[in-house]
């Protein structure tokens, strides 16, 4: 009789069972190598992320900290005006201005403690707070979120901020002056200036804006404080060093750019701003330049006999001559306004009075050429000698360009250009 259960007959089966068991192992295995990799790629995300929100605070901080800075700086003026209100009329036009900067209000300044963009990025997952495996690290930063957003506001209502000056005070005692007082910029002449800055002192709001600077003062450095409290307690949390968010802004700044060389910077470079503001560099290997300078300015032209001013824009477009050098990642250039060529000048006449036109039809060239004399001789007054950090593309065709100015709280801060190979 034969053996149903003979090794010999179901060898088939243990085949089957180790290929089936092989592959199940090459399938867990598979799975377990991918849920390794998302979960790695969700640990980096999440470091990400709190990196960039202990930066955007960090940041925060400084901004707030430059503001009240300036604020000081602004105070100590104007508190020496309103104590010595007899020395208006011998201050220079730096000090008046700083006074119209701290009592009168401006639409237009920025503030660059208020962007949000961070913020709204760190929130932009539904599931952030599950997403950075740390709840007390995601209220942290909420907090400081909810804070800046809750001084902001203060900022904009609370009476104790509001500037003694708005801008509908500004722009009626503007309208009280002289055509002959305003500038072709629409701003006061200096002397106006002076006795603007002679009517704001004299007025209540301004002395209780004055007495209320400390409060104000409070308001800044709680808020600093509590910030920088905040983001100690953050990187502690998250485990964030100095080294890691200096690698951060690396990542995020320098992805694409390599230090330029000599070699490289060899070319015509070109900055354009707008159509009637450009800049043109030429670098040459012997370390040669030319800079060619096109823009757009403006004139105020008084017509007694008509009553009354135009103002007139004046295309032109100069060329100057120097040399440059690059020091390891530092790129100098220097100029001689003396050099200054004028390539082209124009002046638009169209808004002058028919009357005018005829009157100085004979004469108009005359003026024109005055115009110009008169603004190449503020040229050749100026100086033109400037150094820059430089990184460039791999691609070698943009270059970046950074310099630092000083800040009212006595650091630096960091300005930059694009500027791109002209190639035609």
């Amino acid at each position: 009789m034969e053996n149903n259960c003979s090794p010999k007959k179901y060898g088939w089966v243990k085949t089957l069972l180790v290929s089936i068991l092989g592959t199940s192992i090459g399938v867990g295995l598979t799975f377990g190598v991918n849920r390794l990799v998302d979960y790695k790629k969700q640990q980096a995300a999440q470091r990400e992320t709190a990196i960039m929100a202990v930066c955007d605070i960090d940041q925060i901080s400084r901004d707030l900290k430059e503001e009240l800075a300036e604020q000081d700086s602004l105070f100590k003026v104007t508190m020496y005006l309103f104590t010595h209100q007899e020395r208006i009329n011998t201050v220079g036009m730096d000090t008046i201005n700083m006074i119209f900067n701290y009592l009168c209000e401006n639409p237009l300044r920025v503030k660059m403690w208020k962007a949000d963009t961070k913020e709204n990025s760190f929130n932009s997952g539904m599931d952030a707070r599950m997403n950075l495996g740390n709840n007390q690290f995601f209220d942290n930063v909420q907090s400081c979120y909810y804070l800046r957003r809750s001084l902001a506001k203060m900022m904009d209502e609370a009476p104790v901020f509001r500037q003694p000056i708005s801008k509908e005070d500004y722009e009626e005692m503007m309208q009280n002056l002289n055509p002959e007082e305003i500038d072709y910029n629409g701003n006061p002449e200096p002397d106006a200036s002076r006795a603007i800055v002679k009517q704001i002192l004299k007025r209540k709001a301004t002395l209780l804006y004055i007495k209320r600077v400390f409060s104000r003062r409070d308001s800044y450095k709680t808020a600093i404080v509590f910030l920088e409290r905040m983001n100690k307690e953050n990187k502690r949390l998250m485990n964030i060093t100095e080294k890691d968010i200096e690698a951060y802004r690396k990542r995020n700044t320098e992805d694409n750019l390599e230090q330029a060389n000599a070699e490289l910077i060899n070319g015509t470079w070109e900055v354009e701003f707008s159509d009637s503001n450009k800049r043109i560099y030429l670098f040459r290997e012997d370390k040669t330049s030319e800079h060619t300078v096109k823009m757009e300015t403006q004139a105020q032209i008084l017509l007694p006999q008509e009553k009354t001013e135009v103002f007139v824009v004046t295309p032109l477009t100069f060329r100057l001559k120097g040399h440059w050098d690059l020091k390891g990642d530092t790129l100098f250039t220097e100029y001689d306004s003396k050099t200054a060529e004028l390539l082209s000048f124009d002046m638009d006449v169209s808004n002058f009075p028919k009357s005018a036109l005829e009157r100085l039809k004979d004469s108009m060239e005359i003026k024109k050429e005055r115009l110009k004399n008169f603004f190449m001789e503020s040229i050749k007054q100026q100086t033109f000698k400037e150094s820059f950090v430089i990184t460039a593309d791999k691609g070698g065709n943009t270059m970046v360009w950074t310099w630092e100015v000083p800040t009212p709280a006595g650091n630096t801060q960091k300005n930059s250009i694009q500027v791109t190979r002209k190639l035609d």
